[in-house]
C-alpha cells in the first residue's frame, strides 16, 4: 500500500454512522449473526454429511476444509481487522485502499495454497475424487482458498463503511445454497460432494460480493470530504506483529483438527472435528462480536474505557449462558449425527469449559487490536494457540485398539490440554493488571 497522505482522517459519513455504545452493540450483533450464520450453515452442512455417508469420508472432506480455510485465513495478514481501523478514515481513498488490499490476498492464497496442498497432498486426491485426475483436486482447492480469502474481508469491509446489516444476508444466502449443493451431491459424489458444496458458489459469491462492496465503497467514498491513506510505517506497525497473532487464530481453528485427523485417522478425527465445530460457532461468534471496537475507537478515542467495558459486559452476558446450554446438550447434539459422533460428547463438554475461559482472552485481543497493541495482540494469540498445538502433538493419549485405531474417548486429554491452556492464559489476563500495579509501586 503507498504511503500517501491527501489530507487528515475522513470521518465516515453521518448518515451511515451509530456513535457511542449502543452503535457498537449493532455493529457487534450484524458481524456476530454473520459469522454464527456461516457456523451454524457448516453445523447443518456436517449433520447431513454425517448421515449420507460414512464417517471416514467425513473426516477426508473435513480436513479438506480445514486445509483451505487455512491458508485462506492466513494470506488475508489481518487485512480484515486493519480494513475495519482504516476504511472509516479513508474518505475518497476508501476504494484505492480496498482493492490494494485485495492485491496482497490474491497472490498469497494462491502461492500459499499450492505449496499446502503439495505438502498434504490427500487435500487434492479427496478434491478429485477417487478417479479424478490429481491436478483436478489441485485446482479446485487452490479456487477454494483464493476465494475464501477474498470472501472473508467482505463482511469487514461492509461494516466499515456503514453498511452493517448487508454482511448477513450475504451469509445467510450463500449458506443456503451450499447446504442444498450438499443435498444435492453428496449421496453420489461423497467426500467429493462436500468439496464441490463449497467450492461452486465460493466462486459465485465472491464475485458477486466483489461487485457489490465496490458499489457500496463508491458511494461511500462520493459522499466523504477528505481522503486518506495510512502510511507505510502504520501499515507494518500494525500488519507486522497483529498477522502473527491473526496466524495463530486460523492455526488454532484449522490445524488442530488436521492434525487430529492425521495423528489419530479419519474416523475419530470426524467425530473430534464436529466437536470442534461446534466450539468454533461460539468462538468465531464472540470473536465477531469484539471486531467492531476496532472502529469505534478510531472513530472516538476518547471514549476508549466505555466502549472496551461496555464489549466485555456484553460478551460475558451473552455468551456464557450459550456455554452452559451446550455443555447440557453435548450429547444430545452430537448423537444426531450419528453414534460415532456421540462419543464424544465428554470431549465436547471439556472444550466448553475450556472456551468460558477463552471468552476473556477474546476480550483482551479485541482491546490489543482495537487500541492498535499489535505486539500485545501477537503474542497473546501466537502463545495460547502455540500451546494447544503442542497439546495435540505431544499430549499422551494412550495406545490405540486391536484394529490399530483410535477411540474418540481417547481424544478427552486433547480436549483437557485445551481446556489447560486456555485457564492458563486467562488467569494471566486477570493477574497483569495487578503485577504491572506492584511493579509500578515498587520502582
Amino acid at each position: 500500500m503507498r504511503p500517501t497522505v491527501d489530507s487528515g482522517p475522513a470521518a465516515e459519513p453521518t448518515s451511515r454512522r451509530r456513535r457511542g455504545p449502543a452503535g457498537g452493540l449493532s455493529e457487534g450483533l450484524s458481524l456476530s449473526l454473520a459469522g454464527a450464520v456461516g457456523s451454524f450453515a457448516g453445523f447443518i452442512s456436517w449433520l447431513i454429511a454425517a448421515r449420507i455417508m460414512p464417517q471416514e469420508a467425513v473426516g477426508y472432506a473435513s480436513a479438506f476444509v480445514s486445509g483451505f480455510l487455512l491458508v485462506a485465513g492466513a494470506a488475508q495478514l489481518n487485512l480484515d481487522a486493519a480494513l475495519m481501523l482504516w476504511l472509516p478514515r479513508a474518505g475518497r481513498r476508501a476504494p484505492t485502499l480496498l482493492w490494494r488490499s485485495y492485491r496482497v490476498i490474491l497472490p498469497i492464497c494462491i502461492l500459499v495454497g499450492l505449496v499446502y496442498v503439495a505438502v498434504v497432498p490427500s487435500l487434492a486426491r479427496t478434491a478429485a475424487g477417487p478417479d479424478g485426475p490429481i491436478a483436478l483436486g489441485i485446482i479446485l482447492f487452490v479456487i477454494a482458498a483464493a476465494g475464501w480469502g477474498l470472501w472473508g474481508v467482505h463482511d469487514y469491509a461492509l461494516l466499515a463503511i456503514g453498511r452493517t446489516w448487508w454482511a448477513p444476508w450475504r451469509n445467510v444466502t450463500f449458506a443456503l445454497v451450499r447446504i442444498g449443493l450438499l443435498v444435492a451431491l453428496g449421496a453420489s459424489f461423497g467426500a467429493q460432494g462436500i468439496v464441490l458444496s463449497w467450492v461452486i458458489p465460493i466462486v459465485v459469491w465472491t464475485v458477486g460480493s466483489l461487485l457489490l462492496v465496490r458499489s457500496f465503497t463508491g458511494q461511500f467514498a462520493r459522499a466523504a470530504t477528505t481522503s486518506w491513506m495510512p502510511k507505510r510505517t502504520e501499515v507494518f506497525s500494525f500488519l507486522g506483529p497483529t498477522t502473527i497473532g491473526h496466524l495463530g487464530t486460523v492455526l488454532l481453528s484449522n490445524q488442530v483438527t488436521l492434525l487430529v485427523i492425521q495423528f489419530y485417522g479419519p474416523e475419530p478425527g470426524a467425530a473430534f472435528f464436529i466437536a470442534w465445530q461446534a466450539v468454533l460457532v461460539i468462538d468465531i461468534t464472540a470473536n465477531r462480536f469484539m471486531q467492531p471496537l476496532s472502529a469505534h475507537l478510531a472513530r472516538e478515542p476518547e471514549r476508549a474505557k466505555e466502549h472496551v467495558d461496555a464489549s466485555r459486559r456484553r460478551l460475558l452476558i451473552i455468551f456464557l449462558p450459550v456455554l452452559a446450554i451446550g455443555m447440557v446438550l453435548a450429547e444430545k447434539g452430537l448423537q444426531i449425527f450419528g453414534p460415532g459422533y456421540a462419543q464424544a460428547a465428554t470431549v465436547l463438554r471439556v472444550l466448553l469449559v475450556g472456551l468460558a475461559f477463552r471468552l476473556l482472552i477474546a476480550h483482551e485481543l479485541g482491546r490489543r487490536q482495537a487500541l492498535s497493541d499489535g505486539m500485545g495482540f501477537a503474542r497473546l494469540q501466537l502463545v495460547s494457540t502455540l500451546l494447544v498445538i503442542g497439546v495435540v502433538i505431544f499430549i499422551p493419549v494412550g495406545d490405540p485398539g486391536p484394529s490399530g485405531t483410535y477411540s474418540v474417548e481417547s481424544l478427552v486429554p486433547v480436549a483437557l490440554g485445551y481446556a489447560a491452556v486456555q485457564m492458563l492464559c486467562a488467569a494471566t489476563i486477570l493477574l497483569m493488571p495487578f503485577v504491572r500495579g506492584i511493579r509500578a509501586r515498587m520502582a
